[in-house]
């Protein structure tokens, strides 16, 4: 925050807060030292001041404001200068006079300590413009001319002077006669107003701790959320056929070769390449067969000249012989077969290691294990295997109008289908569900029941509606009483965009739309990156696939939109139920469209479109 400082400030700009008046329409409490987000005004609009060269306070009583140090302490002007009014009980025109005339710098922004939300930006811009111009520089906002914020300068004075002369303290009219000599700025930003009545400041406050919904990009609110999650450090060994769908919590290397020993690939004969030169279809070879070895035997003979030894598929190979010849490639009498072709070395032979040599990393840490990946374990030797432990999730859905399945179905109530439909995807997804629950619309009971997920050990919690802005959306009030940070509320997005993120206890929370179809999307766009980071597994990594849209699709938006939709040899269809109430049109869906913000003309048939895949479905 920048103070005053002993250097020439001739060639400067300054700024200046309008701490005097008599706070009147706020019952006498001074508005500069007003609290706001564990600071207070003056304070608020100082950080947004600091490029200038010195920040002075305006008051109309230097004295009563020092008295008032010693009530406001940490809140206090201390280190800043304070100038006194020259002209008492002239409003703000007298403390600009004031202030214009005590300082040293040629020009000084004067912002009110009654707006606490004039933007930072727009201060830079109005610096920008005087630094280039050396002019007063003043906004235009819906065709009016606006006095603050405003950077009044010494050339005025003259101005200002006559018109406290002439009693006229209003600022407008000292625009008026100037306006030749003025920058004027456009601008269309919400500079916040004046705050100048206790209601006013009680509805700011309001607006400030509910900090409405300012909806982020649905790329900025999953790096929010990831930055709360952390990888799972715990592991668990399980039998082979145990460990279907489960994370790989290791690397995996083979403690041997694959095959051991050199063996047939079929069913034939054992020989010596070089006791097959010279066969062909009318010369045959003569070989005297010595032995027979099945799949798992072994033999203790070794292959002479003019040897042979029987052989089935998966037999090891015996010493001496260099390749296998076919068993329908002889003619076998009693223990003699005549060869009829020449056979090369090692030609229908394994060797030992063919499919994988000792200390071979089969298997990487975050590999799902699969049918293919159990049968290379079990190749390996292996009986069991090291797994990342299944996240544990809580599912919390929020409504007094929900009803259990199975139960009768009373007016104006529905049955609960949002809980089951993300318990039942999270359990595609290898997640153990170890709190499934359904509250009322009472932020304390959601509260309750969040506690109790945190007591079960759940690594995620997921909520279910409630997130929007109506009287009975109590999200965002539960996460207050909780003391739970919110990294987010609202994302840019179609459908499911009023949703929330946060942590509690260091445990990532999610808390989705009511509507199904928006509750369904959050799961498929928050839930799966969360997921990754948590188990590092390389499922949940997504797929995207090109097709051709089967039919135009004429919506579009500002913001991203996600269609329920089937991709099948390269066509995409897209569901024509698409509301984000209706549950039905998602059955047979195996991925989303998503439509990208800014299309005039939506999607048309034939197009080239980029879909989504839904993983594991």
């Amino acid at each position: 925050m920048a103070k005053g400082k002993d250097r020439d400030r001739k060639a400067d700009i300054a700024a200046c807060i309008l701490a005097g008046g008599k706070n009147s329409r706020m019952n006498g409490r001074k508005k500069a030292f007003l609290p706001v987000e564990e600071t207070v005004f003056w304070k608020k609009i100082a950080a947004k001041l600091s490029g200038c060269s010195a920040i002075y306070i305006s008051v109309e009583d230097r004295k009563k404001y020092e008295q008032t140090q010693a009530d406001v302490g940490e809140c206090g002007f201390e280190g800043f200068p304070l100038v006194e009014d020259l002209e008492k009980e002239k409003g703000p025109l007298g403390g600009i006079y004031s202030v214009l005339t005590a300082c040293e710098e040629q020009a000084v922004l004067f912002v009110p300590c009654d707006m606490p939300e004039v933007d930072q930006e727009l201060v830079d811009t109005m610096r920008g413009e005087w630094v280039r111009e050396r002019k007063p520089v003043f906004l235009i906002r819906d065709g009016k001319r606006c006095p603050f914020p405003g950077i009044y300068t010494k050339e005025m004075l003259p101005w200002i002077r006559r018109q406290l002369e002439r009693k006229d303290y209003k600022l407008k009219k000292l625009l008026n006669e100037i306006e030749e000599k003025i920058v004027w700025l456009e601008d269309e930003r919400d500079g916040g107003g004046n705050i100048n009545t206790e209601e006013e400041y009680r509805a700011y406050l309001s607006k400030i701790e509910r900090k409405e919904l300012v909806r982020i990009s649905l790329k900025e609110a999953v790096e929010k959320i990831l930055e709360e999650v952390r990888p799972l450090d715990a592991w668990e060994e399980l039998p082979l056929l145990e460990l279907s769908g489960r994370t790989l919590w290791e690397d995996v290397y083979s403690r041997h070769a694959q095959p051991p020993f050199p063996r047939s690939p079929l069913d034939g004969y054992a020989i010596r390449s070089q006791d097959s030169i010279g066969a062909d279809d009318t010369h045959g070879v003569f070989l005297h067969v010595i032995d027979t070895i099945y799949a798992g035997e072994v033999s203790g003979k070794k292959v002479g000249e003019k040897e042979a030894v029987r052989l089935m598929t998966g037999a090891p190979i015996p010493q001496g012989a260099d390749t296998v010849i076919r068993q329908e490639d002889v003619e076998r009498v009693g223990d003699t077969i005549s060869v009829f072709q020449e056979q090369h070395a090692y030609e229908n032979y394994c060797d030992a290691g063919e499919d994988y040599s000792e200390g071979t990393c089969l298997l990487t840490r975050g590999e799902t294990v699969g049918a293919a990946e159990c049968g290379l374990l079990a190749s390996m030797g292996y009986s069991h295997a090291k797994v990342v432990r299944n996240v544990r999730a809580a599912v919390i859905a929020t409504g007094s109008e929900l009803t259990e399945p199975g139960s009768e179905l009373s007016f104006g109530k529905i049955y609960n289908a949002n809980l089951y439909l993300v318990c039942s995807r999270l359990t595609e997804l290898g997640v153990s569900v170890v709190w499934m629950d359904t509250v009322q619309d009472d932020a304390r009971c959601l509260k309750d029941s969040i506690e109790k997920a945190c007591r079960l050990d759940a690594d995620l919690i997921l909520t279910i509606g409630g997130v929007s802005v109506g009287q009975k959306d109590i999200v965002e009030e539960t996460y207050g009483l909780l003391g739970a940070e919110i990294c987010f509320h609202g994302v840019r997005m179609k459908p499911g965009s009023p949703m929330m993120g946060g942590s509690y206890q260091k445990i990532p929370m999610l808390s989705f739309s009511g509507n199904p179809y928006g509750t369904f999307v959050n799961m498929e766009l928050f839930v799966l990156p969360v997921l990754e980071k948590m188990t590092g597994s390389q499922r949940y990594r997504v797929e995207y696939r090109e097709g051709t849209l089967a039919e135009t699709f004429e919506k579009t938006g500002k913001v991203p939109r996600f269609v329920r939709a089937r991709w099948e040899n390269g066509t995409v269809v897209w569901k024509r139920q698409n509301a984000s109430g209706i549950l039905s049109s998602l059955n047979g869906c195996n991925c989303l469209l998503e439509i990208p913000p800014g299309i005039e003309e939506g999607r048309k048939k034939g197009e080239k479109v980029w879909v989504r895949m839904l993983s594991s479905r």
